[in-house]
């Protein structure tokens, strides 16, 4: 059963079109043209620009891996019906591809319909499949996890959003600087990635801080009064 998108209720996204025309912005320095993205499919005929805004959806991809990586995307939560898993025995396996642009496994939670919480249970991993402790009637399981991005193409709509929160975005034209500039301009290539890098260490010394504090104690209790 799908709970929520991000946890964080209110995110703002940046559309791709305007994710390319910021990229040409710090590769190019032009007083002739204004840019902005509705001239992106004229800018395409223009020899000056076309390499560049061609080989944007490969770099992007790639800048969409790197933020994969580095884990600063917010968490996505999922919440199992028991009858999607398999019980066996004590365990219950659940495969984890069931769960909509599944990138990495953050931590599951444990409820109980009595009070009964633990913000990060112990579980094991076969390959995709999560194995966790078979529950009573009362408890069920959250599954919160990272997202993996939606790859883009040279098709997609300009129009498109990026579902990737507009801090994180943001930066995103500097990696598509650093890494389509790396023969033209080393020099500046190499400047827009260290930019990018010490930008996302920075998102993701955020991201723990954020994060649920695994020094609180919980217990969990199988008792019903």
């Amino acid at each position: 059963m799908w709970v929520g998108a991000f946890l964080k209720k209110e995110m703002f996204f940046m559309k791709l079109g305007d994710i390319k025309i910021e990229a040409l912005k710090l590769m190019f320095v032009s007083e002739e043209t204004e840019f902005h993205a509705d001239i992106l499919e004229e800018l395409m005929l223009d020899e000056e620009y076309r390499i560049y805004l061609a080989n944007m959806p490969g770099a992007i991809n790639r800048c969409f891996a790197a933020i994969e990586e580095k884990r600063i995307l917010p968490s996505r939560c999922y919440a199992p019906d028991l009858n999607e898993g398999v019980e066996s025995g004590l365990h219950w396996r659940f495969d984890l591809g069931r769960i909509p642009q599944f990138g990495k496994l953050d931590r599951v939670v444990r409820e109980s319909e009595y009070g009964g919480y633990d913000p990060s249970c112990s579980y094991q991993r076969e390959e995709t499949v999560l194995v966790l402790p078979r529950l009573a009637s009362y408890e069920h399981y959250k599954i919160l996890y990272k997202p993996q991005i939606p790859r883009i193409t040279l098709g997609t709509d300009n129009n498109t959003e990026l579902e990737i929160p507009e801090n994180i975005a943001v930066h995103i034209p500097l990696y598509i600087k650093g890494d389509l500039y790396r023969d033209d301009e080393p020099g500046e290539a190499a400047e827009a990635r260290n930019w990018f890098e010490a930008a996302m260490n920075e998102l993701a010394r955020g991201a723990d801080t954020a994060g649920h504090q695994t020094s609180v104690r919980s217990i969990y209790s199988m008792e019903v009064d």
